[in-house]
């Protein structure tokens, strides 16, 4: 049975929703029919913005006869896949090869998924992702939905990215790791940002006999953290030679 005003009452629905999430213009959330569907539907479309539950939930709360068989789809800016690259590759499992790790469309696609609003959390991811989509821009042929983002992340890494001096500033043990990484230290840092272990860092300030007042500075700041850790290991020993109480 044909729906009466379907259109009207679907382009009032996705504007209704549009002002209920706070969407932008360029966001907005658009009834239109998907001409690639078979047999053609209605759909909702949108970007970044709310999750496909989050909208379809509201809707058919809005007109649920006017919503029956419409399809929801968000769509992604570039700066979500950006996100999404920077975080899959600093906080998702690398599997195996924590250290050759990269980051697919469909890694990017997955982890966006369930995020409200994707978008970045700082300042600095704004940076870092907004510094990811132009070195893809000038680096990278691949076209279309993050495939050029996801394969810049890949091929490059993480740590090119906090570089140079409009850039946000390092954490003492980041800029130590900037500074000393190499081996597979090295290419967890460049690849995911992870830096090395604080006793790591300050030994090998220790070591280097030339090494600049900033990084012996930042070393020396490490110091409440070292001997946090050397008392829990110390305290972890001694406990080892106690009796059994059990």
């Amino acid at each position: 049975m044909a729906v009466p005003r379907r259109a009207e009452r679907l382009r009032k629905v996705a504007w209704k929703l549009t002002e209920q999430y706070g969407l932008p213009h360029n966001g907005q959330i658009e009834a239109e029919i998907d001409d690639y569907a078979h047999p053609k539907r209605w759909r909702f479309i949108w970007w970044d913005g709310p999750t496909e539950t989050q909208v379809r939930r509201a809707a058919a709360k809005l007109d649920k006869e006017a919503l029956d068989g419409v399809a929801f789809r968000r769509e992604y800016s570039d700066t979500a896949y950006a996100v999404a690259a920077i975080r899959f590759l600093h906080e998702g499992d690398p599997g195996e090869d924590e250290y050759r790790a990269g980051v697919s469309v469909y890694d990017a696609r997955r982890l966006l998924e369930g995020l409200k609003n994707p978008g970045p959390s700082d300042d600095r991811e704004r940076f870092m992702a907004a510094r990811l989509i132009a070195n893809s821009e000038r680096h990278s042929s691949a076209f279309g939905d993050g495939d050029a983002i996801c394969r810049e992340a890949t091929d490059k890494g993480l740590s090119c990215l906090l570089r140079g001096e409009d850039a946000p500033p390092l954490s003492p043990i980041e800029m130590l790791t900037e500074r000393y990484a190499s081996g597979r230290a090295g290419a967890a840092w460049m690849r995911r940002l992870i830096p090395m272990t604080a006793l790591e860092a300050f030994a090998a300030v220790q070591a280097d006999e030339k090494a600049a007042p900033e990084h012996v500075a930042a070393a020396l700041s490490l110091l409440p953290e070292l001997h946090a850790a050397l008392d829990a290991a110390a305290k972890s020993l001694h406990a080892r030679l106690s009796p059994d109480e059990s």
